[in-house]
């Protein structure tokens, strides 16, 4: 009988485990303020990479370069080539918007000049 209890226990005991985790992943993918969309959350209300593109003072991350199409060798290239920001107690690298862009444009070859050899 009191090996009954204690499994039961047991079982009550996961239950609520389960439940409690279950709690914190909906209210961690809950929308925030009242200005949220029905099924808007805090992920989804981030600018993309694009929308920082046309924002002054914007701050680009390589999760940014990322999405935007760059791969890891090309991303680390920005970040050689930028002036980087790094803010104390934040452990992500950044760069501006105006100096990649800068960069893009510098290192845009078009009729006008031939690409040097590498």
């Amino acid at each position: 009988m009191q090996h009954a209890t204690r499994a039961q226990s047991a079982t009550a005991d996961r239950k609520a485990l389960d439940d409690a985790l279950l709690k914190a992943r909906q209210l961690r993918h809950q929308p925030v303020g009242e200005t949220a969309a029905p099924n808007e959350t805090a992920l989804d209300r981030r600018p993309s990479p694009t929308v920082l593109l046309g924002t002054p003072g914007g701050m680009l991350t390589r999760s940014h370069l990322r999405d935007l199409g760059l791969e890891r060798r090309a991303i680390d290239a920005v970040f050689r080539a930028l002036p980087v920001i790094s803010l104390p107690g934040y452990s992500r690298p950044m760069v501006r918007v105006e100096d990649y862009l800068g960069l893009i444009e510098t290192n845009t070859y078009r009729d006008d000049r031939v690409r040097p050899c590498t």
